[in-house]
């Protein structure tokens, strides 16, 4: 029996090798990050889309377009996955039809009236 060339023993490793990361989660780093930006309360919310970004969240006005910035669709996930946490579900097709810090704070405190 030959090996399997593409199982554990084929695994590339550097710069160039491909990514092992799966789900919708983001890294573990960003998920780290969510979980230390604290409170949810506007300025939390922009601290945690910064974290998620990399940069400072006073880079980030509340009518920037998040997209624009640097957000995704992975980065949407695992900062609606930090809401679901604050017990606000926010549905990913609304964060993504207006990506600013203003318009996801209205989501969240609609998120929290519907609970």
């Amino acid at each position: 029996m030959t090996p399997n060339p593409v199982g554990p023993s084929a695994t590339a490793t550097g710069p160039d090798a491909p990514s092992t990361t799966t789900g919708t989660a983001g890294t573990a780093a960003e998920a780290g990050a969510i979980a230390a930006a604290g409170n949810l309360d506007p300025d939390g919310l922009r601290r945690a889309v910064a974290e998620v970004l990399g940069i400072d969240p006073e880079r980030l006005g509340e009518d920037d377009n998040l997209v624009a910035a640097g957000v995704d669709s992975v980065k949407v996930m695992t900062i609606s996955a930090h809401l679901r946490r604050h017990r606000v579900r926010v549905s990913f097709a609304r964060m993504i039809e207006e990506p600013t810090l203003l318009a996801w704070w209205r989501l969240v405190e609609e998120g929290r009236t519907a609970s």
